[in-house]
């Protein structure tokens, strides 16, 4: 989506932040962020401090800083208000017979954020709200959403940003091979990446105008692929006409 005419820059580097500070798996200080997002360290400090103001920021005893109890306030509300969650989790954890881990994530910017990730071979490790980003190029989930934007849609998406995303350490992908694989996700109505240690990730879009995706993820054969797809459709298909009460 294009920015509007008059973006409000103060916004969008407070988002910045925010989305920083979330990430960081420790405490951080505020010209140490500064550095990651690339902004001024004046500027960062004055947005920190706003955001502790309104609890969505704290510092610690070493007055680095750390997300607040309001961005978990937030984030409890924002998955509940939205019904995603509520919804899919009555038809994703039935999948888990089928031996794979299995996946719901959303797409923002150009990064994949899983909202449940489960291994049914270890259930305990990884659960509900896998938040931390990863790149959509790399993601089944992310190339099936991806595939139901335009060429030009991608392209923007791509383009460089002020405040620049959060780096990830991943190269940006190769935009012309990237659109010969959306192309290929929009004629098969599904998402098949293979990693290079043979693991593969299978996804399928949520809703005609797609908000989501779901998948699975593990090693399976190309003869596997329809009939993983089909559970997949079933899932995604009750996913988005279910109504919460």
């Amino acid at each position: 989506m294009k920015l509007p005419a008059q973006p409000n820059k103060s916004l969008m580097d407070g988002l910045a932040c925010l989305q920083a500070l979330s990430l960081c798996t420790e405490p951080v200080g505020s010209r140490e962020l500064a550095r990651l997002l690339r902004l001024e360290p004046t500027r960062v400090n004055r947005l920190l401090g706003t955001l502790a103001s309104m609890g969505l920021a704290e510092q610690d005893g070493n007055r680095k800083y750390r997300p607040g109890p309001g961005i978990h306030a937030l984030a409890a509300q924002s998955l509940f208000g939205s019904g995603l969650v509520n919804r899919a989790i009555r038809y994703l954890p039935p999948l888990h017979k089928y031996g794979h881990v299995v996946a719901l994530g959303v797409l923002w910017r150009d990064q994949t954020s899983y909202l449940y990730q489960v291994n049914p071979q270890s259930p305990a490790d990884r659960g509900i709200v896998q938040g931390f980003p990863f790149p959509a190029a790399m993601s089944g989930i992310g190339l099936v959403l991806l595939a139901q934007q335009s060429e030009e849609s991608v392209r923007e998406l791509y383009a460089p940003t002020e405040p620049p995303l959060l780096p990830l350490n991943f190269d940006p992908p190769d935009l012309d091979a990237l659109f010969t694989r959306l192309a290929r996700v929009r004629e098969q109505g599904y998402a098949l990446v293979t990693t290079d240690l043979g693991r593969r990730t299978l996804a399928v879009p949520v809703g005609d105008a797609a908000y989501a995706g779901v998948g699975f993820a593990g090693t399976f054969s190309d003869d596997d692929v329809p009939a993983l797809k089909a559970v997949l459709t079933d899932a995604a298909a009750n996913i988005d006409r279910t109504e919460v009460p």
